[in-house]
């Protein structure tokens, strides 16, 4: 099951870096962190990189470490895939906010 966003806010763009304060809508807040694409080489190159940073049902954060899931690509299989799905609204403010930072 996919776990919407209901609500979002940037917080931070700066060196090629958006971070968003999400709101679940499990209820639950979590850190959006957005960063270029790292290997132009691949297909689908203009997807930048997204990270979600939440504790999910059954997870708790620890002290010094915080669960994290890929929205876009996890790095290898050792990582899990996420189980958010942003909105087709967040995404298009995710790319034009992306366009701006990234020389052309």
């Amino acid at each position: 099951m996919k776990i919407g966003v209901d609500d979002w806010h940037f917080k931070y763009s700066e060196n090629d870096t958006l971070l968003l304060d999400v709101f679940l809508d499990n209820g639950q807040h979590a850190m959006l962190e957005v960063n270029p694409m790292r290997n132009p080489q691949v297909p689908n190159g203009e997807i930048p990189e997204m990270i979600v940073f939440c504790e999910l049902p059954g997870e708790k954060l620890a002290e010094g470490t915080c669960p994290s899931r890929w929205i876009s690509r996890p790095p290898s299989r050792e990582f899990s895939w996420s189980n958010v799905h942003l909105p087709l609204a967040l995404m298009q403010q995710i790319k034009d906010r992306m366009g701006l930072l990234l020389p052309h």
